[in-house]
């Protein structure tokens, strides 16, 4: 009798002790790059820090993984070998459409919680509006970029049509149409707007101005689209309600201490996390169907 007591306490201990080594798991935390090694370096270090945060979670550690696109991202949320995803709205929305995972909370990347896209053409170019592109050929930057293509083609809507791809700048013109062309980066669209390869270009108005310098009152804004967040935070379609309220507090009160503000300025200059305002939520629940179609090539 004297043994029983005892044993029984070993075995209830050892029964906790392996219920929560089932709960405890290591937080993932994933973007879609094309450069791996550099975007593992740049998350890792904010991932850690979330980790230690919660540990009330079974969360005994960090990892990153980056997908290569679309598709992967999603079946790694879907399945659950990704519990967040940071990346821009619009392909975030696109990720969202295919696995059902869930906005979260809105990045201030290096500083800016919002951006706003333009098309844009040469003062000289006789283009001054949308409709004066009939014929012409607009440098986007690339399929998947917010700034430099989905946003800018969403708010473009109907007003160009057909709005046809082009498979490089020595591809013939449209007779009546308008063409499209990716140019792959930002810089590479303003200097073909401005040595006359192309007619119109696309980026965020932000990055036009540090990009043109000098060169910017040479320009005409065509068009100017809503303001949507620079970054979002995203949790898989499993994440429970308990790990996302914590998570989105531990997000939000990074910048209230100095070592949450420490690891906030090394991950690419961020200032800050908060929640979505409602108004920016609902002006993205109105792109998701014109994103997916978008994203989906149909």
């Amino acid at each position: 009798m004297h043994f029983k007591r005892p044993v029984f306490l070993l075995c209830l201990c050892l029964g906790l002790l392996t219920g929560q080594t089932a709960a405890a798991r290591m937080l993932v935390i994933g973007t879609i790059s094309d450069e791996p090694v550099k975007e593992t370096r740049t998350f890792l270090p904010f991932a850690r820090h979330l980790a230690a945060q919660l540990q009330d979670q079974g969360i005994t550690g960090a990892s990153v993984t980056i997908a290569r696109d679309i598709s992967e991202m999603s079946d790694l949320l879907r399945t659950g070998a990704v519990d967040i995803y940071i990346d821009s709205p619009l392909v975030s929305l696109a990720v969202r459409a295919e696995c059902g995972s869930r906005l979260l909370a809105r990045r201030w990347k290096k500083g800016i919680a919002q951006y706003q896209s333009v098309i844009f053409a040469r003062q000289d170019s006789g283009i001054q509006a949308l409709a004066d592109l009939k014929g012409k050929v607009v440098a986007f930057e690339e399929p998947f970029s917010s700034s430099g293509y989905i946003l800018p083609r969403l708010a473009i809507g109907d007003q160009i049509v057909p709005l046809a791809a082009l498979p490089n700048l020595r591809a013939e013109r449209p007779d009546s149409g308008t063409a499209y062309v990716f140019s792959g980066d930002d810089g590479n669209t303003l200097e073909w707007v401005l040595r006359g390869l192309v007619d119109a270009g696309a980026m965020s108005l932000r990055g036009l101005k540090m990009h043109a310098g000098g060169d910017f009152e040479d320009l005409s804004i065509l068009l100017e689209t809503n303001a949507i967040p620079r970054h979002v935070v995203s949790v898989s379609p499993d994440a429970s309600a308990a790990f996302s309220q914590t998570l989105l507090a531990v997000l939000t009160g990074m910048d209230q201490s100095g070592p949450g503000r420490n690891v906030l300025q090394d991950f690419e200059g961020t200032t800050k996390f908060d929640a979505i305002p409602a108004s920016t939520q609902e002006l993205l629940d109105q792109f998701q169907a014109p994103v997916a179609i978008l994203i989906s090539g149909d």
